[in-house]
């Protein structure tokens, strides 16, 4: 296994969505650094709104990824959209590539409480549900996740293998959580699946820093 450099900007610069993967295990120990890193990462209102579930029986990743393609099938296939066979097997694979892994990460929301019960209140009395309240303070239960997932994927890189942070599986999220058997109230947000890469990825072409930032 290649250790990069114990550097920050390394590892971010070294990451890269890898979809192919050798059939080498991951060691637990390896799969516990990963989760400790992510919940090491902030929250809003120190909720930890995070909850991980790692499959590594191939079986049940081969059927996970099944009733996920098939979710993506139903999904996309009805409805008024101009759906051919082409298009719905893309989404097919888009969404079940994860079964190529010998380890895959089900990263699920937690519910999220603001610290100060009178945040709620004000938003409460001016019409807004919690999720509205929450999507209007800038989602900071997804942020929050999202951390942790940032902070996963360095500590993937770090220890030299590969991930994809996928999204689109979510259309399989009743079948996921049926099949996971987790909580009815966790809600899917990403599916990342680990492994020693198969192949290099290719580099990829960054905006300038001019473009991305601004001084006042």
């Amino acid at each position: 296994m290649i250790f990069l450099e114990n550097n920050l900007y390394n590892l971010a610069a070294a990451r890269r969505s890898i979809r192919k993967f050798k059939e080498t295990p991951i060691p637990h120990e390896d799969i516990e650094y990963f989760i400790s890193c992510a919940v090491n990462a902030p929250s809003g209102c120190n909720s930890q709104c995070w909850h991980f579930v790692a499959v590594e029986d191939k079986a049940l990743i081969n059927k996970l990824a099944e009733e996920t393609a098939k979710s993506a099938r139903d999904f996309y296939g009805t409805g008024q959209i101009e759906a051919n066979e082409e298009f719905l097997t893309s989404r097919e694979k888009a969404t079940s590539f994860f079964k190529n892994a010998p380890l895959v990460i089900f990263v699920f929301l937690d519910s999220m409480d603001y610290y100060d019960e009178r945040v709620s209140k004000a938003f409460s009395e001016k019409g807004f549900t919690k999720r509205e309240m929450l999507d209007a303070l800038a989602y900071p239960d997804i942020l929050s996740v999202g951390a942790a997932v940032q902070n996963m994927l360095l500590a993937i890189t770090e220890k030299g293998y590969g991930a994809c942070w996928m999204n689109d599986a979510v259309v399989g999220e009743l079948k996921i959580k049926s099949l996971l058997n987790v909580r009815d109230d966790l809600r899917l947000i990403s599916v990342i699946p680990i492994g020693v890469p198969n192949y290099s990825p290719r580099g990829k072409k960054f905006r300038d820093m001019s473009e991305v930032i601004e001084y006042r």
